[in-house]
């Protein structure tokens, strides 16, 4: 039956009246009150229904101490707790839960006396409106935002009690601002809802919760739709072990291009939601997931997680965790010998406030928050904000590479394999595939690492190049575009992750991910013969140049042989400094002309 609190209120008043010492309805105003948020009048009849008197009414200090968490009056709420422990004999579940409270009000005094900076910005009516917009999602270049909107149903399927319903929406980032809004529009959107979407950083993919879709299930499924041009393709569920009977939401998927981190109630979690992982192995199927255990999860509820670009920062909305009251923001790090996570630390108030917060995401240059809030400079219900995060809640700032993969003869777009290698360790770090209409990447690259990049296509010769991180004053994004060369005799590629000291043909270590790939180049086509070339720059004699050059090609050419490939296909000449390809008075021409490359001379 539908409460009339407008009708309840003045009749409720009306027996305060008639027995002032009836107590039933000062606890019925301060409920309505409460549910109304008018948190004052709550507070004012709970304090007198006390007052009438405290042995029979103790019990309600848990109330009272509920509204003066509201008000963020932590001191009073400390001191209602305790005389609810004191004289209310509440069962022990629930002393339990507010001997936590308590706990609460200290962390909370706490965090209001020392505030960290916070100046939200609403996003304005082209990304709000009356209704609700929350889960913001874009990639790593900010280029475009994806978020949820509940708005009225227009039709009867899947429409909540209070006729509405969730779709997603999309605005891209123009000249400095956002674009009108709109639709995203069939396959992903249905009649029913759609909810929480996660963006890859790559701009490729997208995860997303919905339930009643094919196959028909009414619990909380994960979908993934792939981009394809400026279109979105029909979604895939992701099916088991992944999805279960439980409730599975709010995905987040990792720069590396395998690691999907969700929110389920699942069997054998820490009680409520928690945050589970599961990664993508080779034959495309998803690895069973594990709980990210009790450093991050807690017996109550874990939700909203948003692993950034750098692939350690994890921020996500806990009610477990010591904060605010309600869901506060939270970020914990991932150290990456361990692969353990550490204590979260509270984002700080007045991010957080007594009020919940929700979905937040991190831009991979680690400097802006966007998230979701129901601020009253808001247009109705949850709107979207954008604000500047504080130092110590940034993630690594991470840089990203974007272009276009082309055939180089025809220069029509292609479809290929992206591998971004760690120099030093050989671990593929990234790994992601360009547009299949359009030929466009992004490949996120996070900082402090030394990065060979590949890029490969079969019936063409791969692409490399190295990029160096590990200077901080080497982020800004870069756009390249990459011609691959079909295979064919006379095609050449320049290797630019094959090192050497300075003056020696020893090859270093770091030398190994780039020649593993030609391996693996000439084992897929085992009648392609190549020949490998050293070069030099001009410094030192023609002789000592040419002897240099001939021993870095043979010290690929052995490799090449340690690792199986037989003499007959190969054959190595050095060239010393007699074929530049950039100029030699500069030092990064003379960088350029030290290489070692290989030519097709068999197809």
């Amino acid at each position: 039956m539908k409460r009339q609190d407008d009708k309840a209120i003045p009749k409720l008043e009306d027996a305060i009246r008639i027995d002032p010492k009836f107590g039933e309805p000062f606890a019925l105003l301060a409920e309505i009150y409460f549910d109304q948020k008018k948190y004052e009048l709550a507070e004012n009849y709970y304090s007198l229904l006390i007052q009438i008197s405290e042995r029979k009414y103790a019990i309600y200090y848990s109330n009272l101490a509920d509204v003066l968490m509201k008000l963020q009056r932590f001191a009073d709420a400390a001191l209602a707790i305790r005389n609810f422990l004191d004289k209310g004999e509440p069962r022990q579940a629930l002393a339990d839960k507010y001997r936590a409270l308590l706990r609460k009000c200290d962390v909370a005094a706490f965090l209001m006396a020392h505030p960290v900076p916070f100046l939200p910005e609403n996003l304005g009516p082209d990304i709000n409106s009356p209704y609700s917009e929350y889960h913001p999602s874009m990639p790593a270049d900010g280029s475009f935002l994806i978020f949820t909107v509940r708005e009225k149903a227009t039709s009867q399927s899947c429409r909540s009690q209070d006729g509405t319903f969730e779709d997603f929406y999309i605005s891209y980032y123009q000249n400095g601002q956002w674009t009108p809004r709109k639709n995203l529009g069939e396959p992903v959107n249905s009649d029913c809802n759609e909810g929480a979407a996660n963006v890859s950083p790559d701009g490729s993919r997208m995860f997303f919760a919905a339930n009643n879709r094919l196959p028909r299930d009414e619990s909380m499924d994960l979908f993934v739709t792939h981009r394809q041009g400026n279109n979105w393709g029909i979604p895939i569920n992701l099916g088991p072990p992944v999805n279960t009977s439980a409730f599975e939401s709010q995905p987040s998927f990792s720069s590396d291009g395998k690691t999907l981190y969700f929110v389920s109630n699942r069997p054998g979690g820490m009680g409520g939601n928690d945050i589970w992982i599961t990664s993508l192995m080779h034959n495309d199927t998803w690895s069973e997931p594990i709980n990210a255990g009790p450093t991050i999860n807690t017996s109550a509820n874990e939700i909203s997680p948003f692993i950034h670009p750098d692939g350690q920062t994890l921020y996500f909305a806990s009610d477990g965790h010591e904060g605010m009251g309600g869901y506060d923001f939270f970020v914990a790090r991932l150290d990456l010998n361990s692969l353990k996570f550490s204590s979260p630390m509270n984002l700080g108030y007045p991010i957080n406030t007594v009020a919940d917060e929700r979905s937040l995401i991190i831009t991979a240059d680690g400097g802006t928050g966007y998230y979701a809030s129901t601020h009253q400079d808001g247009l109705g219900g949850y709107d979207l904000y954008r604000f500047r995060i504080h130092e110590a809640a940034r993630p690594q700032p991470v840089s990203f590479l974007k272009g276009k993969v082309l055939d180089k003869k025809t220069r029509l777009p292609l479809q290929a394999l992206f591998e971004l290698i760690d120099v030093e360790t050989g671990e593929t770090v990234v790994s992601s595939v360009s547009d299949i209409i359009t030929g466009s990447f992004l490949v996120s690259l996070p900082p402090n690492r030394r990065y060979a990049l590949n890029v490969s296509k079969e019936g063409y010769l791969f692409f490399s190049e190295s990029f160096d991180l590990s200077q901080s004053d080497s982020l800004k994004p870069q756009s390249i575009d990459i011609p691959l060369q079909p295979i064919e005799v006379g095609g050449s590629v320049v290797l630019r992750n094959v090192y050497f000291d300075t003056d020696k043909f020893d090859l270093l270590p770091d030398s190994k991910a780039e020649l593993n790939k030609l391996v693996a180049l000439l084992s897929a086509n085992p009648s392609m013969k190549i020949e490998i070339g050293g070069h030099t720059d001009n410094v030192g004699s023609k002789v000592h140049n040419q002897k240099l050059s001939e021993n870095r090609a043979k010290a690929v050419y052995d490799y090449l042989l340690s690792k199986g490939i037989v003499a007959a296909r190969l054959t190595y000449k050095g060239y010393g400094d007699n074929t530049p390809i950039a100029d030699n008075a500069t030092e990064a021409g003379r960088a350029q002309n030290r290489r070692t490359e290989f030519k097709v001379m068999a197809r």
